[in-house]
C-alpha cells in the first residue's frame, strides 16, 4: 500500500471526485493509504474507521476484486487494531465483499450527494424563518422525534451551526432544516424533516432550497447525506440538482 499526505494528490487520482473535494479537510486528517487504485481514508470522531472508497470507476467485477484486496491489507496488516477502528464505510455495491472480508455488525445504508448548483425560487421560501440551535432546542429536538425518528442530527450542542424552519398560522413548526459543517467548512444539509400532516405539500422542498441557496452564496457548494431507502427524499434532492457521489454501506466492526 501507499501512504498519501497531500490532499492534492488524492484529489487527482480520483479525477476530480466530489467527495474528496468537498468531504476530506486539505490537509488530511488521520492517515490515508492507497492499494490498487482503492482509498483508505482514515475516520476520526465518534465512529471511528475507515472509508474504503475506489478512486476510479470501473469493471464490477475488477473493481470488486480491489476492494476486497485493500481491505484484506486493512485487516492482515494490522491498521484496523492500530488504529481503534469501530467502523467502515465500503461502496454500497461491493458490501457483500466486505462482509465476506471482514466481521461487521449493524450499521447502515446511505447516500453522500452534492451540488453548486443554486435552485429554482419557491414563493414560499419567504416565510422561511430562522432557528436557533440553543434557544430553540426543546421544540426543536421534540418536533424532529416526533415526525421522524431516524433523525440522527445532534441538536443543542452547535454542531448544527444554521436552522431554518416553516412555522403554522397557529405558530407550530411544520418543517425544519440545518446545517452542519463538513470537515472542509462547507455546510452539509442535516435535519431535513416535515410535520407528518403536511408530507407531500413540498415544504422539505422549500426548506431544502432555502438551506442550499444560503449554502451556495457562502461557499459554492452544499453536500449532504439521506438514507438509501428514502424514495421522498431521493426525489426532494434531484429536484434540487444534488447528485450522489458515493453511495455507501457503513457497518459496525464486530
Amino acid at each position: 500500500m501507499d501512504r498519501l499526505t497531500a490532499h492534492a494528490q488524492l484529489l487527482t487520482l480520483s479525477g476530480d471526485d466530489p467527495w474528496v473535494r468537498w468531504a476530506l479537510p486539505d490537509p488530511l486528517h488521520g492517515e490515508v493509504w492507497v492499494h490498487e487504485g482503492v482509498a483508505l481514508v482514515q475516520r476520526l470522531g465518534d465512529r471511528p474507521g475507515f472509508w474504503v472508497a475506489p478512486l476510479r470507476p470501473g469493471a464490477m467485477a475488477d473493481e470488486a476484486a480491489r476492494v476486497r484486496a485493500a481491505l484484506c491489507r486493512l485487516r492482515d496488516d494490522g491498521h484496523l487494531v492500530r488504529l481503534g477502528a469501530r467502523a467502515v464505510s465500503v461502496p454500497r455495491e461491493h458490501a457483500a465483499v466486505a462482509h465476506d472480508v471482514l466481521d461487521l455488525a449493524d450499521g447502515g445504508d446511505w447516500d453522500w450527494m452534492w451540488t453548486t448548483v443554486v435552485p429554482r425560487v419557491d414563493p414560499r421560501e419567504r416565510h422561511v424563518i430562522h432557528l436557533d440551535d440553543r434557544a430553540d432546542a426543546a421544540e426543536l429536538e421534540a418536533f424532529t422525534h416526533t415526525h421522524n425518528p431516524r433523525v440522527w442530527t445532534e441538536i443543542g450542542t452547535g454542531r448544527v451551526h444554521h436552522w431554518v424552519g416553516l412555522r403554522g398560522p397557529d405558530g407550530d413548526l411544520l418543517a425544519v432544516g440545518g446545517a452542519e459543517r463538513e470537515p472542509t467548512g462547507v455546510p452539509h444539509l442535516a435535519g431535513i424533516v416535515t410535520s407528518t400532516r403536511y408530507r407531500g405539500t413540498g415544504l422539505a422542498t422549500v426548506v431544502s432550497a432555502a438551506l442550499t441557496r444560503w449554502a451556495l452564496a457562502g461557499h459554492g457548494a452544499c453536500t449532504l447525506g439521506m438514507f438509501s431507502d428514502n424514495a421522498a427524499a431521493r426525489t426532494v434532492y434531484a429536484r434540487l440538482g444534488y447528485r450522489t457521489a458515493r453511495a455507501w454501506h457503513s457497518r459496525m466492526l464486530a
